[in-house]
C-alpha cells in the first residue's frame, strides 16, 4: 500500500473515530487533500491513465520481433518399417534397415520474426496509443481540478450553513429577551396580551427557523464528506472561520476569457485529440503497403525418417491485400472526418469556454456588489431594531413593531453570510473558469 493510501486510511479512521459529537477541525486544504486520494472520480481518472499506460506498453512490444515455438507429439498405430516391396528379395536375409516412422514421433520448432515494411503501422499505432496515455493524464488532471473546487464550494457551503445557523441562534437571544420584557410589562399592566402572545409566537418561529437552519448544517457536512470520499455521518468542522472576503478589482472580462481559453485543460485535450486524428490518418495509410516480414526458423523432430532430426532456415515473407472492398481506404476517409470533426469541436470550445469565463466574471462581479450593499444593510438593521426596543420601553410601539425590526435584521444578517461565501464561491468558479488548477493558488482574478 503506498504512503498516500496509508495516510488517506488512518485519517478517515480518525475521522469515523472521533464520532459527530466532536468533529475535528479541517482546514480547506486538508479537505482537498483528503479528497485528492479518497474521491471515486479521481480514483476512476488514475485507473484510466493506468489502463492506456498499459495499451501503449502493449503497442510498443509490437516494434522488436516475435518469438513463436510450436510442438507436437504422435503416437502411431504401428510403427512404419523401411519396405521395398517386391524388390525386397534382393536384398541380403540379414540385412536390417530402421524404421522409416517410430510408432512415437515429436518435434519441436521455433521461429522468430522480424516486422519490417509494417513497423510503419507498429510506429503509428504506438503514437496513437500514446497520444492515449496523454488525454488520460490531462483527464486526470481536469478530474483533480474539478474535485478540489467542489470539495472548495462545499466547504464554504458548510461555513455558510454554519453562520446561518448562528443567525437564527441570534435570533432566537433576541426574540427570547423581546418575550421577557412583554411579560414584565404585562404584568405590570402596561401591554395587553395579545402583545405578549405576539413576542411568544415570533419566539416560535424563530426557533423553527434555527432548526432548520441545524439542519442545512447536517446536510452540507454530508455533501463535503461524500466529496471527500468519506460517509456522508463523517464529523467535519472546518478550521476556517471565514468571516470576512476581501473584495479587489478584477482583471477584465476580455483577459479573463483570453486567460482561459489558454490555459483550460478542455483545450489541451481537445488538442490532443487532434493529433489523434491525424495520427489515425497516418495509421490507415501505412495499412496499405504489403506487410514484409523478415523471419528465421529453427526444428527439431525425433520418430521420422521423413524430415532432419534439425534443420533451420531464414528468409522473409510478404503479403499484400490487393483488393478488400474500400475497407483500407475508406478507413483514412473515416479518419480525416474524425479529424475534422475534432477541429470543429475545438471551435466549439473555445466559444463555451468564454462564456462560461464570461458568466463567472459578471457572477464574481455581481456577488461583490451584493456583498457591499449587505454589509450596509445589516448596520442599517441593527440600528432600526435598537431604536424600536428603545421605542418599545418607553411605550412607543408594540411587540410587533419590535419583532418586525428583528426579522429584519435576521434577514440582513441572513444575506450577508449568504453574500460572504457566494462571493467566495464566486470568485473560486471565476478562478476555475479562466484556468487555474487549485483554488489555493495566488493568482490574481
Amino acid at each position: 500500500m503506498s504512503a498516500t493510501k496509508i495516510t488517506f486510511t488512518l485519517l478517515a479512521l480518525s475521522l469515523l473515530a472521533v464520532g459527530t459529537a466532536a468533529a475535528e477541525p479541517m482546514s480547506l486544504a486538508k479537505c482537498i487533500d483528503v479528497a485528492l486520494q479518497g474521491n471515486p472520480d479521481i480514483t476512476s481518472a488514475n485507473l484510466e491513465v493506468d489502463a492506456t499506460t498499459a495499451q501503449s506498453k502493449s503497442a510498443r512490444g509490437a516494434f522488436g520481433p516475435r518469438l513463436h515455438m510450436d510442438a507436437g507429439i504422435q503416437r502411431w498405430d504401428k510403427a512404419l518399417p523401411f519396405n521395398l516391396g517386391s524388390l525386397n528379395s534382393l536384398l541380403p536375409p540379414s540385412a536390417t534397415f530402421p524404421n522409416i516412422r517410430d510408432q512415437w514421433t515429436w518435434s519441436v520448432g521455433a521461429t522468430l520474426a522480424q516486422p519490417l515494411t509494417s513497423l510503419w503501422t507498429i510506429k503509428e499505432g504506438y503514437a496513437l496509443r500514446q497520444l492515449g496515455v496523454d488525454v488520460a493524464e490531462i483527464q486526470r488532471k481536469s478530474a483533480r481540478r474539478d474535485v478540489a473546487f467542489q470539495v472548495t464550494e462545499a466547504y464554504y457551503r458548510v461555513l455558510q450553513a454554519m453562520r446561518m445557523a448562528d443567525v437564527a441562534q441570534k435570533s432566537v437571544e433576541n426574540i427570547d429577551a423581546q418575550v421577557k420584557r412583554a411579560q414584565s410589562f404585562y404584568r405590570a399592566g402596561t401591554v395587553g396580551r395579545n402583545d405578549l402572545l405576539r413576542a411568544e409566537l415570533g419566539l416560535a418561529a424563530a426557533k423553527q427557523r434555527l432548526i432548520q437552519a441545524n439542519g442545512g448544517v447536517v446536510l452540507a457536512r454530508g455533501q463535503l464528506a461524500r466529496l471527500m470520499g468519506l460517509p456522508p455521518d463523517s464529523p467535519i468542522d472546518p478550521a476556517d472561520k471565514t468571516t470576512e472576503v476581501a473584495v479587489g478589482p478584477l482583471i477584465p472580462a476580455s483577459q479573463a476569457e483570453n486567460r482561459a481559453v489558454a490555459d483550460r485543460l478542455e483545450i489541451k485535450e481537445i488538442a490532443k485529440r487532434i493529433d489523434q486524428a491525424e495520427a489515425g490518418v497516418s495509421l490507415a495509410k501505412s495499412k496499405m503497403l504489403p506487410q514484409v516480414n523478415a523471419v528465421a526458423n529453427y526444428t527439431h523432430s525425433v520418430g521420422s525418417q521423413f524430415n532432419p532430426t534439425n534443420a533451420w532456415f531464414i528468409g522473409a515473407t510478404a503479403s499484400w491485400d490487393i483488393w478488400e472492398g474500400g475497407g483500407t481506404y475508406y478507413g483514412m476517409d473515416e479518419s480525416k472526418a474524425r479529424m475534422a470533426q475534432a477541429l470543429s469541436a475545438r471551435r466549439k470550445a473555445e466559444d463555451m469556454i468564454r462564456l462560461e469565463t464570461r458568466s463567472a466574471h459578471v457572477n464574481a462581479t455581481t456577488a461583490a456588489q451584493a456583498l457591499t450593499v449587505a454589509r450596509d444593510a445589516v448596520e442599517q438593521a441593527e440600528e432600526n431594531f435598537r431604536i424600536e426596543q428603545k421605542r418599545y420601553e418607553s411605550g412607543d410601539n408594540t411587540s410587533f413593531d419590535v419583532l418586525d425590526a428583528e426579522n429584519q435584521l435576521t434577514t440582513a444578517r441572513g444575506q450577508l453570510q449568504a453574500a460572504t461565501y457566494d462571493s467566495l464561491i464566486a470568485q473560486s468558479n471565476l478562478a476555475r473558469a479562466i484556468g487555474q488548477q487549485n483554488p489555493l493558488e495566488g493568482r490574481t482574478l
